[in-house]
């Protein structure tokens, strides 16, 4: 199984790294080959993220480095997802997609057979743009309202790279509309309108085979798992919490109070995580981030 992260420099500029950042995604890899140590490990970068991680000295934790690489004319500040979508546009295999601040602590090899896998579905009414949206309204092919649901994709599995191409295409095209139209009031929730609320209706209406991780629904505007229950997940919130992490909006909380205790705890915890994995040494990686200046 190739199991994929992707980091892209957004900015193209140094201000983008942070410690807590950086930590996460490799505490993500290395829990991911402790308990998936027959996985193979890919990295797509952009040059400058390479050459970052290769001063750190982590860029031995994938088993493959692929140079990031995607030409459409995407709005990179609203719709920074477009080069994980990329690499999906083009997938010729099955493959797990796994975001940076994403964190296992249980093999999940049989559960990545012939269903889609996604972290959690999410309550889209509260959060997500409207029917009435005037600027999927717009679009070549406009977001179909079938289920108050979207699937988050911080863990995400296609088992059919047709599916997966054509889902990853449909995106891409998505975002490049969406950046022609240079509306002011457009946010980053037209992302995932179109990456994470478009997949579950194609699901819905295709009646694709598909499962979560968490069977609680997520509500993104309380950033709590819900009472309601989606039939076809794996765990409930309570044993979802013991086999894996998905910080989301909790990282946003943590870098704005820096001075908090929370901060700290962070940084020691994911510490741990990556030496549970034991593909680095801990040691010398803190040696090698205290020279980042964007803390």
């Amino acid at each position: 199984m190739e199991v994929v992260w992707v980091y892209d420099n957004i900015k193209q500029n140094k201000t983008f790294y942070s410690v807590m950042n950086i930590l996460m995604l490799i505490a993500s890899v290395s829990l991911w080959k402790r308990y998936h140590p027959t996985h193979t490990r890919v990295v797509y970068l952009d040059d400058m993220t390479n050459d970052m991680f290769h001063q750190l000295g982590i860029l031995s934790i994938w088993d493959q480095v692929r140079k990031l690489e995607y030409p459409e004319h995407i709005n990179k500040t609203i719709f920074w997802s477009g080069c994980k979508t990329k690499i999906i546009s083009l997938t010729d295999k099955p493959l797990v997609l796994v975001d940076h601040d994403f964190l296992i602590f249980k093999n999940i090899d049989k559960h990545l057979k012939d269903n889609i896998l996604c972290s959690y579905d999410e309550f889209a009414d509260n959060w997500y743009p409207t029917s009435n949206d005037p600027w999927n309204k717009q679009l070549t092919t406009p977001i179909e309202h079938i289920v108050d649901r979207a699937s988050n994709v911080s863990l995400f599995y296609l088992p059919d790279p047709i599916f997966a191409n054509k889902y990853g295409k449909q995106t891409l095209i998505n975002h490049q509309e969406f950046s022609e139209m240079r509306e002011s009031d457009m946010t980053p929730n037209h992302m995932i309108y179109s990456e994470q609320f478009m997949l579950r209706q194609w699901i819905e209406k295709q009646n694709i085979p598909y499962k979560t991780l968490c069977k609680n629904i997520w509500d993104c505007k309380k950033v709590l798992p819900s009472t309601t229950i989606w039939e076809k997940g794996i765990w409930d919130n309570i044993e979802a919490l013991r086999n894996y992490k998905h910080f989301g909006m909790e990282k946003r909380y943590i870098l704005d109070n820096r001075t908090n205790y929370n901060y700290d705890q962070t940084l020691l915890y994911l510490y741990r995580c990556i030496n549970a994995g034991r593909l680095i040494d801990v040691d010398q990686l803190k040696s090698k981030l205290n020279n980042l200046k964007n803390r």
